[in-house]
């Protein structure tokens, strides 16, 4: 398996405290959060492009799905508040060269305290760690 998760995954999460620093910031999902202020980057997907290899059979490249969720529970302002978590990690990930695939507002469902951002994106990364945005 070629494996950049922590490389990638430190980069957004680099970016983001940088600009956000109370900003909470994992690799996992979490269901439940106590922090006012969040963001996932997670790998969904890392799958091998077999059409890519070569005669060696060794994986050359492999088909990445990210997620990344920005959250805020602020007292006033949450969705503008996760817009701005949620558009420097989206910055940095796609300066990677991942593409943005998908991207849904949810307001929690459960607790209306907080809006949430999800969005997917995809890439192709080869076993050297260059990564090539997908259409």
């Amino acid at each position: 398996m070629i494996d950049y998760q922590s490389k990638i995954y430190t980069f957004v999460a680099t970016s983001v405290k940088a600009a956000h620093p109370d900003t909470k910031v994992t690799s996992e999902y979490l269901r439940s959060r106590s922090e006012t202020r969040c963001v996932t980057c997670e790998e969904l997907e890392n799958t091998d492009v077999q059409n890519l290899n070569d005669s060696s059979r060794q994986e050359g490249y492999a088909r990445l799905k990210y997620r990344i969720q920005a959250y805020s529970s602020a007292q006033k302002g949450k969705k503008a508040e996760a817009r701005a978590i949620f558009a420097t990690a989206d910055k940095a990930i796609k300066q990677l060269g991942f593409i943005r695939k998908t991207y849904a507002t949810t307001p929690d469902l459960y607790e209306s305290t907080g809006y949430e951002i999800i969005a997917t994106y995809e890439a192709i990364i080869s076993a050297d760690g260059v990564i090539y945005g997908q259409e």
